[in-house]
């Protein structure tokens, strides 16, 4: 995935939104982790 497809046009906002709705520190750096090797294998 590059930065300037359109997956990741659909990918990143997904992932902000995804960021700021879970509650604590603990759940967002799970998710970030998972959202960067999702986006790194594709």
């Amino acid at each position: 995935m590059l930065f300037n497809s359109l997956s990741f046009l659909v990918f990143f906002p997904i992932v902000c939104t995804v960021y700021f709705i879970l509650p604590s520190t603990k759940y967002r750096n799970l998710f970030l982790l998972g959202a960067s090797y999702f986006f790194y294998m594709n």
